[in-house]
């Protein structure tokens, strides 16, 4: 009997660290870095985000209309943006914008210096 007991505590203990490993592989990857990979594998600090993001329209308030200004963004595309931005919240990083379907990297490259990150129109 203690021999099984043995066998199952240390079955126990491997799933628990493999759990524990994965968790913290996931919770790493959540949080804000100080560094952040964009989709097409290109690395901004937020210093580099910041200096980029003087750009005339701002994604975090922009309508539909100032939206398809963007290269590549027409009306359809717009609309996502809105809708992913009321949905998720504003949008840190221009790579958060990968997340609306039609934008991907090599898009986002097109219009990235056109884009400003500020989230209240004040600060335009």
């Amino acid at each position: 009997m203690a021999e099984h007991l043995k066998r199952n505590l240390g079955i126990v203990l491997v799933i628990i660290s493999v759990f524990l490993c994965a968790a913290a592989a996931l919770s790493s990857r959540k949080g804000i870095s100080d560094r952040y990979r964009s989709g097409s594998g290109q690395v901004f600090s937020p210093e580099t985000v910041k200096e980029e993001q003087q750009g005339p329209v701002s994604v975090n308030t922009a309508e539909k209309e100032e939206l398809t200004e963007l290269y590549g963004v027409g009306e359809t595309i717009a609309e996502m943006i809105i809708a992913e931005r009321r949905q998720n919240g504003p949008y840190y990083y221009p790579e958060d914008l990968e997340a609306v379907r039609g934008i991907g990297p090599a898009t986002l490259l097109k219009f990235r210096s056109m884009i400003n990150l500020s989230q209240d129109e004040s600060e335009e």
